[in-house]
């Protein structure tokens, strides 16, 4: 009995001197924390470029030129109110400023003319292009001109011509936002192509005249496809050797309209590559699900990473594994779209278990629960494009949820802010395509944080020269600027080389050791597209680094071809 105990007191010290050794390092030794901050920032990386494309669709801020007449003849009436009756209709902000240039001047037959056809323009600028604006009453008196807006509204709507009879095409209408009797505004029907346009399922609006008068028809022009996209990849991100998970297979499928409603679905996975794939390996699988309803859209998705891993100790080498099981549900809003500008609000909640094991003991068993609000908005700002996104995220203690930040003598609730912005500008120097990309983001939190929920730097989505995060801490920043030359020259297969070159920088604080750190690179490379397959290539090098990060420069490459 008594070597029983001394056997297994043994086995007690060993365990902890190895969970001390092990937690010490944990985020240098943790390839899973690795791979999901890195998951992170190529998932915010997908945002902004989905942004920047989407304000490639807008136009350019446009304002109306009015043509008032200011001389004023004190021998004639003068305008003192004008009043727009819009019904059930919106009142345009823009009113207010053709208005504004009106009141005083002359009631003379010529201006009651241009001041009609600049509210009309107005009303035409904002997207209401089969609406007018008409007098009220023939009878103007005491200097007050009443107008009335006549909606042109919708009336029908058909699928490739016809009345919607299958359960899909009614389906597919019956998520969108009430359209019979609105008024038509082109800028809302561009939103609802964009919803409406899926992977299987591609769509144009057609707008014709209705029987009724001041009506108007939509028919949506549908073509649908049966198979799902599939691509399959290659990257080296891991900060490993070829031996150690340097290299990553990846699969992503991707499908609509299985229920009929717009819906769209998404399947990925990334496996690493090791020597020993029985002792050492890492998987992450991801199931996404979108719908969109109304102006509304929910985003669910389920995400698992897992990783098994041997360290080597004074006594041998341990086994050690770990898994972290995510689901986010995200509700987004779009609250007001024109012809410039899309402005967007969402509500995200992550629910996250983390377990850790050393030689099949449990040394980590968490539930972290967070909140996050958020904004984003897209325009067109100095010429080019812009995407911003601005969120705050507070953690939750429900159902056994572990307080995500600390200081010295106890735990406390997660709060932070954080902000990504994008600006892409494209420009033509003597008649050659040129892009200037730069990306800014950063986070705030007075408290200490433990580790996943830090703010990172130094890989190829922030800043270029480092893998794995070469710095985290509780706040930081980072700029990314790229310049992309672009050429298409549509041989040989070949739809586009881009070369580009870069430079980044970024600071980031931490609170427990009170320390700033700066670090910065460079980096030069190409993409291109042939055919169904994408390349990109990049040699970066730390042009400021921390204490006892190599200064070697460093390889990104990313390839993967589309079916």
């Amino acid at each position: 009995m008594e070597f029983l105990n001394r056997k297994n007191l043994k086995k007690s010290i060993i365990y902890t001197a190895l969970f001390i050794s092990y937690g010490m390092s944990y985020a240098e030794t943790n390839p899973l924390e690795q791979e999901n901050i890195r998951l992170k920032h190529q998932q915010n990386l997908k945002l902004s470029t989905e942004g920047i494309q989407q304000a490639e669709q807008l136009n350019k801020e446009t304002s109306v030129k009015t043509s008032v007449d200011k001389n004023i003849n004190q021998a004639l009436p003068l305008i003192k109110n004008i009043s727009i009756d819009t019904g059930i209709g919106v009142y345009l902000p823009e009113f207010n400023n053709i208005i504004s240039q009106y009141i005083g001047t002359n009631l003379t037959t010529t201006q009651v003319y241009n001041l009609s056809k600049d509210l009309t323009q107005a009303l035409y600028q904002a997207g209401y292009v089969t609406s007018a604006i008409g007098l009220q009453t023939d009878t103007i008196t005491d200097g007050h001109i009443p107008f009335v807006v006549h909606w042109g509204k919708i009336d029908q709507l058909y699928v490739n011509g016809e009345q919607p009879k299958s359960f899909k095409d009614k389906g597919m209408l019956s998520v969108l936002p009430k359209l019979r009797e609105a008024p038509l505004n082109i800028f809302y029907i561009d939103q609802l192509i964009e919803t409406l346009n899926t992977t299987n399922k591609k769509v144009s609006v057609n707008v014709s005249a209705s029987d009724k008068t001041s009506y108007s028809n939509l028919d949506f022009l549908v073509k649908r496809s049966l198979f799902p996209t599939v691509q399959i990849g290659f990257n080296n991100s891991g900060t490993g050797n070829n031996a150690n998970g340097r290299n990553q297979a990846t699969l992503a499928l991707q499908a609509s309209d299985l229920l009929g409603i717009n819906d769209s679905w998404s399947f990925s996975t990334g496996y690493r590559f090791y020597k020993n794939p029985k002792a050492n390996n890492q998987i992450n699988y991801s199931l996404s699900y979108s719908q969109p309803f109304s102006t509304y859209t929910l985003d669910t998705r389920l995400s698992q990473s897992g990783y098994e891993k041997k360290i080597k100790g004074e006594t041998g080498s341990y086994s050690t594994e770990g898994k972290t099981k995510s689901l986010n549900l995200k509700l987004s809003k779009v609250l007001m779209r024109n012809k410039e500008s899309i402005f967007s609000a969402y509500t995200e909640l992550e629910f996250k278990k983390r377990t850790n094991f050393i030689v099949n003991r449990q040394v980590l068993n968490r539930n972290e629960y967070k909140i996050n609000l958020g904004i984003s908005y897209i325009t067109q700002l100095l010429g080019g494009r812009l995407y911003t996104d601005l969120n705050y995220a507070n953690g939750l203690n429900w159902l056994n949820g572990k307080k995500l930040a600390y200081e010295q003598d106890r735990e406390k609730t997660l709060k932070t802010l954080s902000a990504n912005l994008t600006w892409s500008k494209h420009f033509a120097i003597k008649q050659r395509a040129l892009n200037y990309q730069l990306r800014l983001g950063g986070q705030y939190s007075k408290d200490a944080l433990y580790s996943e929920n830090q703010f990172s730097i130094g890989d190829e989505y922030t800043v270029r020269g480092f893998k794995g995060g070469a710095l985290s801490g509780e706040k930081g920043i980072y700029a990314s600027q790229t310049l992309t030359l672009i050429f298409h020259p549509n041989k040989f297969y070949i739809q586009q080389i881009a070369p580009f070159i870069g430079f980044d920088i970024g600071q980031v604080y931490q609170k427990a050791e009170n320390n700033k750190e700066v670090i910065s690179g460079f980096a030069i490379g190409a993409k291109s597209t042939i055919g169904k397959f994408s390349l990109s290539l990049t040699y970066s090098r730390p042009l400021n680094t921390i204490d006892n990060q190599s200064k070697k420069p460093v390889i990104y490459a990313n390839g993967s071809v589309s079916f």
